[in-house]
């Protein structure tokens, strides 16, 4: 367990961030759990919103529409229940509503009856979702390739996949 770090610079010093560390009580803080879960959260926090804007700069639609029609485009038979879509995309059943309702106008996805369950509805792409799809599949792996790949050597790319997937295994 880390320890307390007790700063030589004043309170004011210490509110400010002065010598270049985090603000307020965190920049008190020298304990590895949160330093190793903050490092974490801020990397994926830069790559997705580095992602997500380059993504929207190049083919026009937020990451959540991607993320919606990666999901859709690579399920068995090119289509999704909205309770399998919302669970997959960590969306509340009506924040999925929402967002179909807003790639349905896009003329992205179209919804149907599912033809063994009335009671379900199925997501599936339309010709213009799965043109999008393919070109920010397209743009997502270049913006993997230069904001993820290409600062790590080959190497840290394996130590990162070898400890990522222990995490998510345990």
């Amino acid at each position: 367990m880390g320890t307390v770090f007790v700063s030589e610079q004043g309170p004011d010093e210490v509110e400010a961030g002065a010598g270049g560390g985090t603000c307020g009580v965190l920049g008190q803080i020298d304990d590895d759990r949160l330093q190793l879960m903050g490092l974490l959260v801020r990397a994926h926090r830069r790559l997705t919103d580095t992602l997500g804007h380059e993504l929207e700069r190049s083919v026009g639609i937020p990451l959540v529409y991607f993320d919606v029609l990666i999901h859709v485009g690579g399920a068995p038979g090119g289509r999704l229940t909205m309770s399998r879509l919302s669970t997959d995309v960590a969306l509340t059943t009506g924040g999925v509503t929402r967002l179909v309702d807003r790639m349905a106008e896009a003329g992205l996805v179209a919804r149907e009856n599912c033809p063994n369950d009335r009671r379900s509805i199925h997501v599936v792409l339309t010709p213009a979702g799965h043109e999008v799809l393919g070109r920010a599949i397209a743009a997502h792996i270049d913006g993997i390739e230069r904001h993820l790949m290409e600062p790590l050597s080959d190497g840290d790319r394996a130590a990162l996949r070898k400890v990522l997937t222990k995490l998510v295994d345990h």
